[in-house]
């Protein structure tokens, strides 16, 4: 069977069936070549007309945003300057750690200290530079700072009423004799 295609100016060339594969080889016939033959209606790209001489590629697969930092590549397609968007949970571990501070305590330390680790760990795996390693961590340390220092306060508390207990108990009689 007698093929055509067409070059790139489009000028036509009749080859045997026989020489087709030595054409893809050289070059001359690409994927995206023009092809036709008596019984196709129309003129077809050679990869669609031609499937077996032009095998569909196996893309490697993927890599992860930590496989790319661990093999050092930059950011792919991305501009100069560009960054990541600010993480949501980076930004909840600063408001709940920084509100821990002022007046929550353990009821908002511990979520922004959870929300701080979950943040550092996406931080770490992101591909281009971000401010959500910074704001997490200073989400985790305001979040340990508020669950610590109410901690303390929580102790002396504790420790205030023993001994208001213990000097309760070593008074012998009703309050009312002197």
């Amino acid at each position: 069977m007698e093929w055509f295609y067409a070059d790139e100016s489009r000028v036509q060339h009749a080859v045997a069936l026989e020489e087709l594969p030595s054409l893809v080889a050289a070059g001359t016939i690409r994927g995206g070549t023009l092809v036709w033959n008596e019984s196709m209606a129309d003129w077809k790209v050679a990869a669609e007309a031609l499937p077996d001489l032009f095998p569909i590629p196996l893309a490697p697969p993927l890599l992860s945003p930590a496989q790319r930092r661990d093999l050092g590549y930059q950011a792919g397609p991305g501009f100069p300057g560009q960054r990541a968007p600010v993480d949501t949970l980076a930004v909840l571990s600063l408001v709940f750690g920084i509100l821990s501070l002022l007046a929550c305590g353990p009821f908002l330390g511990l979520p922004g200290v959870i929300c701080g680790h979950m943040a550092r760990k996406r931080a770490r795996e992101e591909s281009l530079p971000s401010s959500n390693g910074g704001l997490s961590l200073a989400g985790l340390i305001t979040g340990y700072i508020g669950l610590v220092f109410y901690g303390i306060l929580f102790t002396i508390y504790i420790i205030f009423i023993v001994i208001a207990v213990a000097a309760d108990a070593g008074t012998t009689g009703s309050p009312l004799t002197p």
